[in-house]
């Protein structure tokens, strides 16, 4: 069994990128970070979430980025190429994580886009 920590955590949670968290456009992954957050935030811990302009999250602070949206995999055949739109989102959303890395115990990604693995500096 993991002993419990001294202190409550602040974590850093990264949405989607193809769209506006609350629009539905994200599918599971947008219920997987509300219930992730809940389960989180009733351990007292403090949770911030970074996503497109135009999210919501009851009970929870968002960071709104401005950006174009990823195009989601599912509307791609099997073989398309991996486009990264000019001034994206996820860039931009990833950009600022790495700005404000330091602010938070952990930065969870729910970005399933190859952007995340590949490119950061982290």
């Amino acid at each position: 069994m993991i002993p419990p920590m001294d202190r409550p955590l602040r974590v850093l949670f990264l949405s989607t990128s193809v769209g506006a968290l609350g629009s539905g456009l994200g599918g599971g992954v947008e219920l997987t970070l509300h219930n992730m957050a809940q389960a989180l935030s009733d351990r007292q811990h403090t949770i911030v979430i970074v996503a497109p302009v135009g999210s919501v999250c009851a009970s929870f602070p968002v960071v709104e980025i401005a950006g174009a949206l990823q195009t989601t995999a599912q509307s791609e055949g099997r073989d398309a190429a991996i486009v990264m739109p000019a001034n994206a989102v996820l860039a931009s959303m990833w950009d600022y994580a790495r700005q404000v890395q330091d602010q938070y115990d952990l930065v969870v990604n729910f970005a399933y886009d190859w952007l995340p693995f590949y490119l950061t500096p982290f």
